[in-house]
């Protein structure tokens, strides 16, 4: 009797475990509209010569959209957020002129559209906006995000209070190395033909502390970044399973945009002359992340700079699509601009 009685509980153990396989399948670490906050940075490049003539699209670097929280509410739908395109400031150091981003459409089945972002105002202004501490390597661009969604653009963003966890928040929650993360980008220039297809992979955090005890601006994550990678968002991996002692951290956050990978050098001696001949250079797997209180802080001092009220805040620059490439997702003519203000997604 006992050993029936310990089958029957066994094949109903099974049973269950058949029932929520098809649910355990469905599950996912990472918000598919997630996908779409990620923009490609480039610009369309003409074909070699000798070859047939044909414009491509080539990605020099990776951005994503990012709203800081500038009146909040305890409703979600009534917070507003100023929103900006983020990415590593050497990306946009790369550039002579004006930029171009590629963007999804808000419709799951058509082309990507782009626009340009000027780099300069008509008075010679620098567009992009900087931290006052040179040494840190971020750039923001104000974008009017009511004009995106007119444009038929995708418009959605990460959320700062929302979907964000500065140094701060990740201590409150127990980031330690170990952590998984994913890193979604456009690495050496693959970005999709059809629309931005974002590569996304998986990493650890390598070392954590030294950034969590104000030692440094930047920590590492054990993960292969490459050229096209810089400005690309770090996402922490969920997981409901965590050792005792510690605590499970059930949602993405956005922690960080990377900025680089480490390099590992060597250098070829000659043995006859013992000179230094050649210098190698390796990725070494690990990269350096800036975390996301950078961001809000460049944030802070963008909307310090503006007006003070009853001015208006001085509105982002307007974006069109640029002369030289496929037509944008929606061919309407961009309409004067508001302030970079919008409410939640």
């Amino acid at each position: 009797m006992r050993k029936s009685g310990v089958m029957r509980v066994l094949k109903v153990l099974s049973l269950l475990a058949c029932l929520a396989a098809p649910q355990m399948a469905r599950a996912a670490l990472l918000p598919p509209v997630y996908m779409d906050y990620v923009v490609a940075i480039g610009g369309v490049r003409h074909a070699p010569a000798g070859q047939p003539p044909h414009d491509e699209w080539a990605t020099s670097g990776t951005g994503f959209l990012y709203g800081y929280c500038v009146h909040d509410d305890p409703d979600p739908a009534k917070r507003v957020y100023a929103v900006f395109l983020v990415t590593a400031k050497h990306v946009v150091n790369g550039h002579a002129g004006d930029i171009v981003v590629r963007i999804n459409s808000n419709q799951a089945n058509s082309s990507p559209g782009q626009f340009t972002l000027a780099s300069r105002d008509a008075a010679g202004h620098d567009l992009w906006f900087s931290p006052s501490d040179p040494g840190i390597d971020l750039a923001l661009y104000p974008i009017p995000i009511s004009q995106l969604k007119q444009m038929g653009f995708a418009s959605g963003f990460f959320a700062s209070d929302a979907n964000a966890a500065d140094s701060d928040r990740m201590k409150a929650i127990g980031v330690s190395a170990g952590d998984g993360v994913f890193v979604l980008g456009f690495p050496m220039n693959l970005g999709g033909e059809q629309k931005n297809y974002v590569i996304v992979r998986q990493g650890g955090v390598a070392r954590i502390s030294e950034m969590l005890d104000h030692a440094s601006k930047t920590y590492l994550i054990d993960a292969f970044v490459f050229p096209g990678n810089s400005g690309s968002p770090v996402l922490l991996r969920p997981d409901v399973v965590s050792i005792q002692g510690t605590r499970s951290s059930p949602t993405s956050y956005l922690i960080g945009v990377v900025l680089s990978y480490r390099p590992y050098r060597d250098v070829a001696v000659s043995r006859q002359t013992g000179e230094e001949r050649v210098m190698m250079e390796e990725n070494s797997g690990l990269a350096a992340v800036l975390p996301t209180e950078y961001i809000d802080q460049a944030a802070r001092q963008w909307l310090a700079a503006q007006p003070p009220a009853p001015a208006p805040a001085a509105p982002p620059p307007e974006i069109t699509p640029p002369a030289a490439s496929p037509p944008a997702a929606a061919a309407a003519t961009p309409g004067p601009a508001g302030p970079p203000a919008t409410p939640a997604p």
